[in-house]
C-alpha cells in the first residue's frame, strides 16, 4: 500500500513537472522579440574636407571638365592622394567623382 501511494505520489509530481515545462516553453514563443540592425560606416580611407581648403588644380579640374557643376562635399584619402568630390549639377541627381592630387580623374573600385 505504502508503494501504491509513493508510485501515484511520483506520478503526480512528473505529470505537473512536464506541464509546467511545456507552459514555459509556449509562454516564451509568445513574446516578441525586437532586433535592431545597426551598420557601421563603411571605412574606405577617405575623411571629410572643407571644400574651400581644395587645391586650385582641382577646382580648376571640375569647372573645366565638370562645366556647371558644383562640388557640395570633399574627402581625401592621404595614402593614395586622391579626392572623392560630391559634385552637383543643376537638374541631375548628385554624382561622385575622384580626381588625384595633380587634377586628372581617376576610377576606383
Amino acid at each position: 500500500m505504502k508503494n501504491l501511494i509513493m508510485t501515484v505520489a511520483a506520478a503526480a509530481t512528473l505529470l505537473f513537472s512536464t506541464q509546467c515545462a511545456t507552459a514555459q516553453e509556449t509562454e516564451n514563443t509568445d513574446v516578441a522579440v525586437n532586433s535592431t540592425e545597426v551598420q557601421a560606416p563603411i571605412q574606405d580611407g577617405f575623411e571629410k574636407v572643407e571644400t574651400s581648403t581644395l587645391p586650385k588644380i582641382i577646382t580648376d579640374a571640375v569647372l573645366v571638365d565638370k562645366a556647371g557643376a558644383q562640388v557640395s562635399e570633399a574627402y581625401i584619402n592621404e595614402d593614395l592622394k586622391v579626392y572623392k568630390l560630391e559634385l552637383q549639377i543643376e537638374g541631375q541627381d548628385p554624382q561622385t567623382a575622384f580626381i588625384n592630387e595633380v587634377g586628372r580623374w581617376v576610377e576606383i573600385k
